[in-house]
């Protein structure tokens, strides 16, 4: 980040069509038009440049509710853009070993396909661990 910067952004403004003003630090004043799905409210800490400005869903979380830790979460999705970079489209976010990565609707699909064969591992070894549990399976 650069040190130019100024330390604090100035609020957005919600304008009466509903719209919202940013000030970047590259552009000045943006009018952004969200998206339904969007529940930013376009404060930024620092002025953001043009193409950092995101929009963002609300985070899903796979929740496991155990009895010996209670809810657990598991995996955080989310719905992401950035309407003013290279980068235009709506991808989901999604919470990996190697942090937040986005993927497009292919790769979105293959995440699913993977936890549930995941899914059906965890079970097999749940299986597993019941005749562990009594004895059946030194």
């Amino acid at each position: 980040m650069s040190d130019d910067r100024p330390t604090v952004a100035p609020e957005p403004r919600r304008n009466a069509d509903g719209t919202t003003t940013v000030t970047t630090l590259d552009a000045g004043d943006i009018r952004l038009v969200c998206p339904p799905w969007c529940v930013v409210q376009h404060g930024y800490r620092h002025a953001p440049a043009k193409s950092e400005i995101t929009h963002r869903g609300d985070s899903e979380w796979a929740l496991a509710d155990t009895p010996e830790h209670g809810p657990t979460s598991l995996v955080e999705v989310s719905l992401v853009q950035w309407p003013f970079s290279d980068r235009t489209q709506v991808f989901l976010e999604v919470e990996t070993d190697d942090g937040h990565q986005e993927f497009g609707p292919t790769g979105s699909r293959r995440i699913a396909a993977a936890l549930r064969t995941h899914a059906n591992q965890i079970d097999a070894m749940a299986d597993r661990l019941i005749n562990i549990r009594a004895g059946d399976d030194q």
